[in-house]
């Protein structure tokens, strides 16, 4: 029992100590009676939230990897006693369009500009994210877009246009999953700093 609780001891003496070093002086309130309590700025709220969206929009993206589209892979299945042909199956799902050219070409547009926007270039994603929305208006990842286009203009200064994008995609995809999230960034952009 003995060494059991010299060992938990050991383990929590390292997040005990705390020394001078670790505490920073705040300067005093109007007040040097008890202790002082100060405000802390909302731009780190913004910055996680902002964070956090980005991530979920990237959860949300296409997952195709163009690169990948044309390699032919053969992929052999049976049952035993079952009859053998010289023809060769190529199986497909419904609704896969990787083998499609123009959505390759949609997809790849659209990871540019999440591409951009990720390395923290906005200005440059806000208008790869325009020229997404005018080249492919009916794709399927039109809210992602305007989503990730509502982030890219409040992230480059631009939240009037940050807004209307988040509207726009609230108004016209009211039951996708990032309406709820457009709408939160929009609260926090519309609250005064």
């Amino acid at each position: 029992m003995k060494k059991r609780t010299g060992f938990i001891i050991a383990m929590w003496l390292p997040f005990a100590v705390v020394t001078a070093d670790d505490v920073k002086p705040v300067a005093p309130a109007h007040s040097s009676n008890g202790p002082v309590v100060q405000k802390v700025g909302d731009d780190n709220a913004i910055k996680r939230l902002f964070d956090e969206m980005w991530a979920k929009l990237r959860s949300y993206g296409p997952k195709l990897n163009t690169s990948a589209v044309h390699d032919n892979a053969t992929v052999v299945a049976g049952i035993r006693g079952a009859e053998s042909t010289s023809s060769q199956l190529k199986p497909y799902w419904k609704g896969d369009r990787t083998g499609d050219p123009a959505y390759a070409q949609e997809v790849t547009a659209y990871n540019i500009a999440q591409s951009l926007a990720e390395s923290g270039e906005v200005v440059k994603a806000a208008a790869a994210f325009e020229e997404f929305l005018k080249n492919h208006p009916k794709s399927v990842f039109t809210p992602n877009a305007r989503f990730g286009l509502g982030l890219a203009y409040s992230a480059a200064d631009q939240k009037e246009k940050g807004v209307s994008a988040f509207e726009g995609l609230i108004r016209d995809f009211p039951t996708h999953p990032l309406s709820m999230d457009a709408k939160r960034v929009n609260e926090a952009l519309q609250k005064p700093q």
